[in-house]
């Protein structure tokens, strides 16, 4: 194997909600209320997206098996797309009532806020205008994404930036992490099915994407392509990755 300097080490602590933290939360936003565990997930997932800080659901369903259900419910919402997922930094909630009306008081922390990801918004949409052309295939839509995002971010080596708010804004630096969040919420917005990868580079924590293109699952990890070799890791197979020492 030819020797290289790979960036790694780049994913903050994401937290797990199969691991729920009982601090209450002081949310001051309106109440609203749900009676089925697939309005309650739709609901966190929609308040996790706006990046709420705290908010409380009234859930007035069936909660015979209820700390179950809420923990799949908050794991299905955190999950509901990588690019929240991956956005997070913790997620706990509490719940306190009678069987039949519970409020349930979720509090987040996020790498961006509100605001910020409306910027990354306005900014993949511009992008995407000037580098996707009418007729362009899935694979050409992909390659100049990849393109875009390694011409426009640099590596952070001091590891404070973790998102793809960061690589927008000067100077333009961030780890694995907001590489894999850009090429996510860019590939996403053509058309292309994709996916954010956690796992680790020779033991150590790292991120990178999964694109689906004609119905085969292919390796792109742009943060390490971002170099001398600008297809290292494009567009590769699980086995190519392995043998470089990624795991996951």
């Amino acid at each position: 194997m030819s020797k290289f300097n790979l960036k790694k080490l780049a994913i903050t602590s994401l937290f797990s909600v199969a691991t729920l933290l009982s601090i209450p939360v002081n949310a001051q936003a309106t109440t609203i209320s749900v009676s089925t565990l697939t309005q309650l997930q739709t609901v966190i997932a929609s308040d996790l997206t706006a990046r709420d800080s705290g908010f409380v659901i009234n859930y007035t369903g069936d909660t015979s098996n209820f700390n179950e259900d809420l923990s799949n419910s908050l794991k299905a919402a955190e999950s509901s797309n990588d690019y929240l997922k991956f956005s997070m930094s913790s997620l706990s909630c509490t719940a306190n009532g009678t069987d039949g009306n519970l409020n349930i008081d979720v509090g987040a922390t996020y790498l961006t806020t509100a605001q910020q990801e409306a910027y990354v918004n306005a900014v993949v949409t511009r992008a995407l205008v000037s580098i996707i052309t009418p007729g362009m295939t899935d694979f050409q839509k992909e390659k100049a994404i990849h393109t875009w995002v390694i011409k426009t971010v640099s590596y952070d080596y001091t590891l404070a930036n973790h998102s793809a708010y960061a690589a927008l804004v000067a100077p333009h630096k961030t780890v694995c992490q907001g590489y894999s969040l850009l090429m996510y919420k860019m590939l996403r917005q053509a058309g292309i099915t994709t996916r954010i990868v956690s796992g680790t580079l020779n033991g150590e924590a790292h991120a990178w994407n999964k694109v689906n293109i004609g119905g085969n699952w292919y390796n792109v990890d742009a943060t390490n392509d971002d170099g001398a070799n600008t297809t290292r890791f494009y567009n590769v197979t699980d086995s190519v990755l392995r043998q470089h020492g990624f795991a996951w």
